[in-house]
């Protein structure tokens, strides 16, 4: 894992590396709502698919 992520930081770097309460927000709340999007999109994916195939489209 090292190798991939790299040596840890000291505790007294740590602080310096972590970003703003407002910034993290921003950052992790559009890889939420990029799910929920894909989520929808996908279930009316499955919807379609039934309803034609329930038609004999």
């Amino acid at each position: 894992m090292q190798t991939l992520f790299g040596k840890p930081l000291p505790r007294h770097q740590a602080d310096e590396a972590t970003l703003p309460n407002l910034e993290a927000l921003a950052i992790l709340s559009s890889d939420a709502l990029s799910s929920v999007a894909y989520g929808t999109e996908a279930t009316l994916g499955v919807l379609v698919l039934a309803g034609s195939g329930a038609l004999k489209l």
